[in-house]
């Protein structure tokens, strides 16, 4: 059996995107000229292209199933979500089905296809952002909400939280805690809001109370760079001859990977060396001293998900006639402080 034909390979045969295919096969052909109408006709009959019943505005038989995608299910954050999620639709009747990308957008894309074809109801996503055009084009279909990671992609809705402010606001905490210089360790931006976000908010705070930004980027797939940033961190302290230094991590899994080398260092915790990091990981309260944290609403946003999917699946038709517009839902984070900075 040969491999089955999706829509991006039409799209990509006709030289145009999935947005453009997915409005010809449901019939929208406002602003497309005749041309193009042609070519995708002749496309699909060359490649013998079948769309799916969903894509084809079938809403007759419901599968009663949402799917999730996210970059990996282990996550802190994932897990939260992904609870308060299924709890909420579980109580509708509903069942969640989870997939996770790793990150990969070209997995993710299989993923989103893949989902279409078991012809989901809705889905909400953490998504990497590279594959807007196939994430536009579901949302045309079916309700979409992207978590996490606020990407301006049309027809979908976002739930995240104010991660620059609360960066912000972790950064002036440590400083107002005595802290004379914040190092800030994170990943590589690569785009992703929520880290660029972080980010941003960090050095609001560097130039709010006119200290130098120190930022260390690492690899949490590479111990050297992990073991990098601890040395860096120490010969910060004797450059600073004992001024006391605080280490902010963009997330917990940073925060998980540095802090047995943190604490290794000749520094006393919290006295010369305070730490901090964004998500507030389930280990936070049980080591000595306690972990200062940025706690992210994640089971708020989870239950908000949920409340926002199923309004707009139970508005059957309504929900595919809204304007292509990116609306956000953007829910507080608040600091929680711990020993290790106090």
């Amino acid at each position: 059996m040969g491999k089955r034909v999706t829509i991006q390979d039409v799209a990509d045969r006709a030289g145009v995107s999935i947005t453009t295919v997915s409005r010809y096969v449901n019939g929208r052909y406002e602003s497309m000229s005749e041309t193009t109408r042609e070519r995708i006709r002749a496309v699909i009959e060359e490649l013998g292209y079948r769309p799916n019943a969903l894509a084809q505005g079938l809403k007759a038989s419901r599968t009663k199933s949402i799917a999730a995608v996210v970059v990996n299910m282990s996550y802190p954050f994932c897990v939260g979500f992904l609870r308060s999620l299924s709890l909420i639709l579980t109580q509708s009747g509903y069942h969640l089905i989870v997939s996770e990308t790793g990150g990969d957008a070209a997995i993710e894309r299989d993923v989103v296809q893949s989902l279409l074809a078991q012809r989901v109801e809705a889905m909400v996503l953490q998504t990497g952002g590279e594959n807007g055009d196939l994430l536009a084009a579901t949302a045309e279909q079916m309700p979409v909400v992207l978590v996490d990671r606020a990407f301006a992609i049309a027809g979908t809705h976002t739930i995240a939280t104010n991660n620059r402010e609360a960066s912000r606001e972790m950064a002036l905490h440590l400083f107002d805690r005595g802290y004379r210089h914040v190092v800030y360790v994170t990943e590589d931006e690569a785009g992703i809001p929520t880290r660029v976000e972080r980010l941003h908010g960090y050095e609001d705070a560097c130039v709010a109370r006119k200290a130098n930004a120190t930022v260390i980027h690492v690899n949490r797939q590479n111990v050297g760079t992990m073991e990098r940033a601890a040395r860096a961190v120490r010969e910060m302290a004797e450059a600073y001859k004992g001024e006391p230094i605080a280490v902010y991590t963009a997330n917990g899994l940073i925060m998980m990977q540095l802090y047995r080398l943190l604490r290794q260092l000749p520094l006393a915790v919290p006295g010369k060396l305070g730490m901090a990091t964004f998500d507030e990981p389930d280990w936070a309260q049980l080591v000595d001293p306690t972990l200062t944290c940025v706690r992210q609403p994640v089971e708020e946003m989870g239950a908000e998900a949920g409340r926002l999917l199923l309004a707009r699946v139970h508005g059957g038709e309504a929900a595919s006639e809204e304007p292509a517009a990116v609306a956000q839902i953007i829910l507080p984070s608040r600091i929680v402080p711990g020993g290790s900075t106090l």
